[in-house]
């Protein structure tokens, strides 16, 4: 795996660089309403690309990782979108000239966790809460085998309030024997054990020299109807 500066250039820095399912991450979290509180959970350095889509009042971002913590701190601070936010912002329609600067200030608080581990988290801002939505993208994608992708598929939303969403994606290593393999029957098994009812679920193949495809998936924490989401009827094994 890259180191965080050069996995930032790479991939979230710089032009928007279609086909690489990131216009269909940002497509299935347009879906999901307008929320008071989200968490995200692993968040790396990119939250602010996610937030694009998406339209939260309050932001909590979670990495174990410091030092992309501090590279999202630093940019939310200069609240000056790059090549890649402005293609998102305009394929997301956000054409208020506010609407980053916005997104940067929703940010509350950045916190030093570890979800992928089973101790429960210790940060008075995490112990006790819940949230409208809970997101991770490719935090998941990082576990060992499947009894640890379901442990952890339940653990990050047990921070989730009652009829909260949940949202995210997990890109599938090209050289990682190591990780888990995703298959839709992994994701509906830690979904139906977590309560979480799964509205959107597809596998993306991708043309990237590290990744073959990126599973992402939309949800809630109570069941609901599937004509919910509009983008349910697009599901692909």
């Amino acid at each position: 795996m890259a180191g965080a500066q050069e996995y930032w250039r790479r991939y979230y820095a710089e032009q928007f660089r279609f086909g690489l399912g990131t216009e269909d991450i940002l497509a299935a979290l347009m879906q999901i309403p307008p929320v008071t509180t989200w968490a995200d959970l692993g968040c790396g350095s990119e939250s602010m690309l996610w937030a694009t889509a998406l339209r939260a009042q309050r932001l909590v971002a979670v990495d174990i990782d410091t030092q992309r913590l501090e590279i999202l701190r630093q940019f939310v601070t200069t609240a000056q979108p790059r090549g890649i936010h402005v293609t998102a912002l305009e394929l997301c329609g956000r054409t208020d000239p506010d609407a980053f600067e916005a997104r940067c200030r929703s940010l509350t608080a950045l916190i030093q966790a570890d979800f992928l581990s089973s101790l429960p988290p210790t940060d008075p801002r995490l112990i006790g809460q819940s949230f409208n939505l809970v997101t991770q993208f490719g935090l998941l994608g990082l576990c060992r085998d499947a009894n640890h992708f379901t442990t952890s598929f339940a653990h990050i939303h047990r921070l989730l309030a009652p009829g909260g969403w949940v949202g995210g994606a997990n890109w599938v290593a090209r050289h990682a024997p190591s990780r888990v393999e995703l298959t839709r029957q992994l994701y509906t098994t830690a979904a139906t054990r977590a309560g979480v009812h799964l509205l959107l679920l597809k596998r993306i193949p991708i043309p990237d020299p590290d990744f073959t495809a990126v599973w992402i998936y939309i949800g809630r924490k109570t069941p609901c109807p599937r004509s919910a989401l509009r983008t349910s009827r697009h599901q692909t094994n």
